[in-house]
């Protein structure tokens, strides 16, 4: 019998995230979806027990030495086998029609990537009020503007495209996922897909508080758009 190779690779970045990983990959097993996909693990040497919960669910281990989001992102999109690369997070969780829904667009020929929101996932009434009434109504808006607001927590991509733009630019430290959107765009249509969003950690807004990671990626995201700089730092948060 003939073993089908995937149609999607679902790529995750990891460095020590033993605390997040578990729920996000029984997550991602647990999806309807009539297509076979893998999950690849791009692991910068962690230290702690993400490597082995990896492994428990199954997941292709690859690892990278680079330690950045986007230098993981790259080496297991590089890795992957799929004709759709999905790009998700180590501390996101997945409803179960998740998968189907971002990729629809890609496998039904209409669109050549798509994008959904990333919401709280342990946020309190003022988290989820902003993200749900204000940020995805956003990020809806500037998709009709041609100007989409990216999280590389919640993006998939035809993979002859994504490579064909050159995938993710490993020089950048933050900012990978809205500079591969615009090397993207002139390939074809993007869906921005409301409905298709993920739950997240609201670790870093803790750690940072809702001034300085407001700020942080407000200017990030209007001094790529119009300097074609990303912040060059973003330490971890665990």
């Amino acid at each position: 019998m003939i073993n089908k190779k995937p149609e999607i690779s679902i790529v995750i970045p990891t460095l020590n995230e033993e605390e997040y990983l578990e729920d996000a990959l029984s997550s991602l097993r647990n999806q309807f979806i009539h297509r076979k996909y893998e999950i690849i693990i791009s692991d910068g040497h962690s230290d702690d027990r993400t490597v082995q919960i990896a492994e428990k669910y199954g997941a292709k281990v690859i690892f990278e030495r680079k330690r950045t989001i986007a230098a993981g992102r790259q080496a297991g999109a590089l890795a992957a086998q799929g004709d759709v690369l999905v790009s998700a997070g180590a501390d996101s969780y997945a409803d179960p029609h998740w998968l189907d829904s971002l990729t629809r667009p890609i496998f039904e020929k209409t669109h050549i990537a798509s994008i959904g929101p990333v919401v709280p996932r342990d946020g309190n009434f003022m988290e989820n009020a902003f993200s749900h009434g204000i940020l995805t109504p956003l990020g809806h808006l500037l998709s009709k503007t041609d100007s989409h607001f990216a999280a590389a927590d919640n993006m998939a991509f035809d993979a002859k495209t994504f490579h064909k733009a050159g995938g993710f630019n490993t020089d950048l430290v933050t900012g990978e996922d809205t500079d591969l959107v615009r090397r993207v765009k002139p390939h074809g249509k993007i869906a921005y897909l409301p409905d298709a969003h993920v739950y997240v950690s609201m670790r870093r807004v803790r750690e940072w508080g809702y001034w300085k990671y407001l700020s942080f990626h407000t200017s990030n995201f209007l001094k790529y758009h119009f300097k074609g700089e990303a912040h060059g730092r973003y330490d971890p948060v665990r």
